[in-house]
């Protein structure tokens, strides 16, 4: 056997919505838990896939007559404590690939892993045997009972358990098993295994749980569909042998878990999902476009490998003469004069990783009858990630966040000349203040600005024209600086509704953007999927705090504002 391909079983296939299958299909044990022939897989077995590792999919390891060797997917890999969790997408294209899925709802499919009997390692361990090596080619869905103490057996035995699939009458589909297929099951008192098996990991969780005081109970609030759980409410042991069954054996789920209280979103209440299941429903999901993510697109964030990055910057706060790059002083000298020593200063700005995170729920109901819900949760939530940091970078404290541009000891304030305006004097007061040693500046602006700005002239010429004049676009430029438009300026009259920043002036660090991740385990007994979004990123100006000018009139700064009403 040992050069002839191998079959391992797995868990049993669990359907998670939208024609997508997921499952165990390796389970991780020790040498006290072997299997029938003293085998076990362990987290360090090298399988041959990794994490995020596509695996082709068949059905019964394309010895099926009507199937063959045809792929009816591709599954995702997953290394998880307990095992290998694999999520298949089936792809559905004719009624007998239909009939698998109708299978896996119906309980009665299991998975299986094939690999190459040559480059399988075993290694004894007692007097159980380690699988050292069991490199993974495909995964299978098969009806032979996903039962944890299978072995590992050789693919001719499966000539002998072949599905047999019937042409559809007029009126139905059915995907029909032989009782060549069947006969394997009735070896096995199934319902005695599932009783065992919960049973003992109910006595183990006890074991190593603090006794339960007397009078242990659910609390609940009753409604409609509390009332199976009020009438047979659940014992500690039942409650935990429940958990273990749904998470095992989904379609023997029991019934007094389903009235547990959702608390992600939910068909239930509109605003959090119901909204959205309708008869009829226009493709997509639409909504409101802010415009998120093109000030951060400006920011170059630099993608550090560790926690946090150390930035070196001369320390320098005047361009008086001593003073330039901290103390370096140039002098001019007579012959066999003596030269007076300097030095520069410098200092250093420590950033380290702060976390911005968003979790999302959604129950598997609602991602199942909602199109493109799941879609529009990985494309748009992370738009509030995006939004929270951006802000963060012009209002951000600095305590748990990006230190902000307004916030920053280097911010440079003119006073504006009128209460609640903005003049032409305003502006070019403002970018007489700026460091002249910048290319990149840009105009953030609150959108309440905009009428100031449209009808400030000097003389009788505009200061701010959209190209085109106002029938044009409207965006445009002042002094040949872009204006953009943002939510996070504050309201006219404030500190900063109008400010002139360069975006190369300000340090910024990332760990490879956004991260995203999705779990059906998380909240298995409620059937929620949980979506989680983490974003770490710091920043904060490379300046410390203004520069005098060399004539000693004025602050300069690479980030300017106009002062608040006075």
């Amino acid at each position: 056997m040992t050069e002839d391909n191998l079959i391992y079983y797995g868990g049993a296939v669990k359907v998670v919505g939208e024609g997508k299958i997921g499952g165990y299909l390796v389970r991780f044990a020790g040498p006290d838990q072997p299997d029938l022939e003293g085998d076990f897989f362990s987290k360090d077995t090298d399988l041959g896939i990794e994490s995020g590792s596509k695996i082709p999919v068949y059905y019964q390891h394309g010895y099926d007559p009507v199937f063959k060797n045809k792929r009816i997917g591709r599954a995702t890999a997953e290394f998880q404590d307990v095992g290998v969790w694999i999520e298949a997408q089936l792809e559905m294209r004719d009624e007998y690939e239909r009939g698998l899925l109708e299978l896996a709802e119906a309980g009665k499919l299991g998975w299986s892993s094939g690999a190459a009997g040559h480059l399988v390692e075993r290694e004894q361990i007692g007097k159980s045997w380690k699988i050292k090596s069991w490199p993974i080619a495909e995964a299978s869905l098969t009806p032979t009972p996903a039962e944890p103490h299978n072995t590992a057996v050789s693919v001719k035995t499966l000539q002998e358990q072949q599905v047999k699939v019937e042409e559809p009458e007029p009126d139905t589909q059915e995907v029909e098993m032989t009782e060549e297929i069947k006969a394997p099951v009735k070896e096995y008192d199934i319902e005695a295994l599932i009783k065992q098996a919960a049973d003992e990991a109910v006595k183990k969780y006890q074991e190593s749980e603090p006794e339960v005081k007397a009078g242990f109970q659910v609390d609940v609030v009753e409604d409609e569909a509390d009332k199976a759980l009020r009438e047979n409410p659940f014992t500690p042991q039942d409650f935990f042998k429940a958990v273990y069954m749904a998470e095992s054996y989904p379609s023997q789920m029991d019934k007094r878990l389903r009235p547990l209280k959702a608390t992600g979103m939910n068909e239930a209440t509109p605003s959090e999902g119901g909204f959205l299941v309708t008869p009829d429903i226009a493709q997509g999901i639409r909504d409101n476009m802010w415009g998120v993510g093109s000030l951060l697109s400006r920011f170059n964030p630099v993608n550090v490998s560790g926690n946090g990055l150390t930035v070196r910057v001369v320390d320098e706060t005047s361009r008086a003469t001593g003073s330039r790059m901290g103390g370096v002083t140039g002098y001019w000298l007579a012959e066999a004069e003596e030269k007076t020593a300097s030095k520069p200063k410098f200092r250093n700005i420590d950033l380290k990783l702060k976390k911005v995170a968003a979790l999302v729920y959604a129950t598997d109901e609602l991602l199942q009858d909602t199109t493109a819900l799941e879609s529009w949760i990985n494309n748009r939530v992370p738009d509030e990630l995006r939004f929270m940091v951006e802000d963060s970078y012009i209002n951000g404290d600095g305590f748990g966040q990006p230190l902000g541009i307004l916030n920053a000891g280097c911010l440079v304030s003119i006073a504006r000349e009128a209460t609640s305006e903005i003049s032409a004097n305003d502006i070019l007061n403002m970018w007489a203040a700026r460091y002249i040693g910048a290319n990149d500046y840009i105009w953030l602006a609150n959108a309440a600005i905009m009428p100031q700005l449209v009808t400030t002239t000097i003389g009788d010429q505009p200061v701010y024209m959209p190209p085109g004049g106002l029938s044009g676009s409207q965006y445009g430029s002042l002094l040949g600086r872009p204006v953009i438009e943002t939510e996070y300026n504050p309201y006219l009259g404030t500190a900063g509704d109008l400010l002139l920043a360069s975006p190369s002036q300000y340090v910024s660090i990332t760990k490879g953007g956004i991260q995203a991740a999705s779990s059906i385990h998380v909240k298995f007994v409620y059937d929620e999927t949980a979506f989680r979004f983490v974003y770490r990123v710091d920043g904060e100006p490379l300046w410390a705090s203004a520069v005098t000018a060399y004539d000693g009139t004025a602050s300069i700064s690479p980030f300017v504002a106009l002062a608040a009403t006075t």
